[in-house]
């Protein structure tokens, strides 16, 4: 469902009630069921992201149709999927996010080819902490901000470049330089008026994370320069560690909603607990419309900055998938794989064009 033009900001209190309701349940009558092409056998190895849970209860549910299979599961985190795709001690990777360079330079050095990337779901809405959740824009509640497209978003938050990284992807491609005529650094430059135009913008946001990386691949291109005002901070709750001087966060959050002149990006999970904060709409671009950071408009991945998960594969060029692979994600990719993924709570099921396009990556 496509939202209208929006005039004001999105309160967080307002997410926070749509995400204790929870209140969607998801239509998949339209996406393929799972038939199998034939039956298999052996073991497959998994190596990467548990995502909560998930990926043993499709384990399960496939087995009970394909009772030949079994897993070997080396599960701690999307932090070692790479490296299993690398060392060739895992046939699937699940990840909950997008590789780093060094990652994908390991992975080609050794094969002389790119890992392949299978989308087998929509990431997390308003889950903080672990679960690929997808970044939302957060001003103060007395900020008159109602919408940003990512250019703006660049603008805000970057700085001039002379490239960036294609996702997934070590070629470096000049089309995403931009120069420093395009840097948004006062409230004015966003057409605010009255007290406003003049003051600086102070920019908030995460250190590295992987939500930090998708946002430098969906805002910034791949380039990784920030505003040099940036200031960054560790994920609370997470295995990164703040050292309780503020720097987590939350800390983050807290200061933000105290700052008349701050933008940040957080998750709705994240901001729910902290008043004072408004969430913002965006828009790909200047003609397209905007979108709030809803469960809904995550799911249709309307909302620009909708985050992705992924089981990664090493195929050669012109070979085909091990066929005990191919069903296992055929099974994730149909009606019966999607509804464990909805239920399961975390994750959101994708849709169906971009689960029809993922099916033929499979072929």
């Amino acid at each position: 469902m496509k939202l209208p033009l929006l005039k004001s900001l999105i309160p967080v209190s307002t997410l926070a009630l749509a995400a204790a309701a929870h209140a969607e349940e998801w239509d998949l009558s339209s996406l393929p069921h799972y038939q199998p092409r034939q039956q298999v056998s052996g073991t497959i190895r998994m190596g990467g992201a548990q995502m909560a849970g998930l990926v043993a209860i499709w384990e399960k549910a496939f087995q009970q149709r394909q009772p030949g299979i079994k897993f070997a599961n080396e599960l701690p985190s999307s932090d070692v999927a790479m490296a299993g795709m690398i060392m060739g001690t895992a046939d699937i990777a699940p990840c909950g996010r997008e590789p780093a360079l060094e990652e994908i330079l390991g992975f080609t050095e050794k094969y002389s080819y790119d890992v392949t990337p299978i989308v087998v779901g929509s990431g997390a809405w308003n889950t903080p902490g672990g679960s690929s959740w997808s970044p939302v824009v957060f001003v103060s509640q007395d900020n008159p901000l109602t919408q940003l497209t990512l250019k703006q978003l660049d603008g805000i938050f970057g700085a001039e470049r002379t490239g960036g990284y294609e996702e997934n992807s070590a070629l470096f491609v000049a089309r995403n330089a931009r120069g420093p005529d395009k840097n948004i650094r006062t409230w004015g430059q966003l057409g605010l008026t009255g007290e406003w135009k003049d003051k600086p913008i102070q920019t908030y946001g995460y250190s590295h994370t992987g939500m930090r990386h998708f946002f430098e691949l969906r805002v910034f291109g791949g380039g990784d320069k920030w505003n040099p005002n940036y200031r960054e901070y560790a994920e609370s709750g997470t295995k990164m560690v703040a050292d309780g001087s503020g720097t987590g966060s939350h800390d983050m959050l807290v200061a933000l909603a105290h700052d008349k002149y701050g933008i940040g990006w957080s998750g709705n999970g994240h901001a729910a607990s902290v008043p004072g904060l408004k969430a913002i709409a965006l828009a790909k671009d200047d003609g397209s419309p905007y979108f709030a950071p809803t469960e809904r408009n995550m799911q249709t991945h309307d909302y620009p900055l909708s985050r992705i998960v992924f089981m990664y594969v090493n195929r050669a060029p012109g070979q085909a998938l091990d066929p005990k692979v191919k069903e296992f994600l055929r099974f994730i990719l149909s009606q019966e794989g999607q509804d464990i993924l909805a239920h399961n709570g975390l994750h959101l099921p994708l849709p169906e064009p971009m689960l029809l396009a993922q099916r033929k990556k499979l072929e």
